[in-house]
């Protein structure tokens, strides 16, 4: 007898429920129409002279970081809303406590639920990849930058869901997950942005002092920006568009050590990886929470 493929069972109960649900086709649709509706704007753009229209074809690239950025900022829309209410929305429909009274770990709980806000995702963009694909056709990109972006997009939306969770096992009314999710996100981006200009700010007054034999380095200012989830898509979108990066950039700025120079040049992995640990954080912190709502019904 063959064995069956172990499936989470959170994973395979919310996926048997989503695929049921007209709303998911729907959604599938509208996001096609608007990612189709900002090529078509920008084709349009290209210009038309003398009353002919004529498009240069190579201004098309430029159709790969707007596209990936509308495909990053959806994704920080889309998954919020989808998470926020894995745990909150079983409080509001009462299927929480009938939940709890499985063998299923919270920490697998957890992960099914990101699993299943996961497969969304993968869902939007592969059926999103036809449109996606216009700017690699005719505006020259390769297959490779594509791809790449595709799995800074599942980085992304992990992080994001994982959050997501996390709000949803603190907040018992799913809007009010959604909007604490959002609100993190937003402080996690204005806190690194805000602690790297004031660290440069500062090491450039003291480099700017009378007498100071100091020059300007970043030094270890920008590894904070790592602990922002968009750097490392920041660095991936230079690279695919250009043959510069955020390493090339922090070496222009100043001298820094050997160390830091090679921890910046991977910018990229450095960033996912320490991102994904913080992930992993906030889907242990939703478990503990779901732990405590456990203990407090079997009392």
């Amino acid at each position: 007898m063959k064995n069956r493929i172990h499936m989470n069972p959170i994973l395979k109960k919310e996926l048997m429920v989503g695929s049921r649900s007209i709303k998911m086709s729907f959604a599938i649709m509208g996001i096609n129409a608007f990612l189709t509706l900002i090529v078509i704007l920008v084709i349009i753009s290209t210009n038309a002279m003398g009353g002919v229209i004529s498009y240069d074809y190579s201004s098309l690239s430029s159709l790969f970081p707007i596209l990936g950025c509308t495909e990053c900022g959806l994704i920080s829309l889309i998954v919020p809303i989808i998470t926020s209410g894995s745990i909150s929305g079983e409080r509001e429909r009462q299927t929480l406590d009938i939940m709890l009274t499985t063998p299923v770990s919270p920490l697998y709980i957890a992960f099914g639920k990101l699993g299943s806000a996961m497969m969304v995702v993968m869902m939007y963009m592969i059926t999103s990849i036809p449109v996606m694909a216009i700017a690699f056709v005719l505006g020259g990109m390769s297959w490779f930058a594509l791809f790449g972006l595709i799995a800074m997009l599942l980085y992304l939306g992990i992080y994001v869901g994982s959050v997501g969770i996390f709000c949803s096992s603190v907040v018992k009314k799913s809007v009010m997950a959604t909007i604490l999710t959002i609100a993190i996100g937003v402080g996690i981006i204005v806190v690194t942005s805000v602690i790297f200009y004031a660290g440069l700010a500062i090491k450039a007054y003291q480099a700017n002092l009378p007498g100071s034999v100091v020059s300007f380095s970043p030094g270890a200012v920008p590894l904070v920006m790592m602990l922002n989830p968009y750097s490392p898509i920041f660095d991936f979108m230079l690279r695919t568009m250009s043959s510069a990066s955020i390493y090339d950039i922090i070496e222009e700025a100043g001298n820094t050590s050997i160390t830091l120079g090679n921890l910046y040049k991977y910018w990229i992995p450095v960033s996912v990886i320490l991102n994904l640990f913080i992930s992993f954080g906030f889907l242990k912190l939703a478990a503990r929470n779901i732990a405590v709502t456990r203990n407090r019904k079997g009392k």
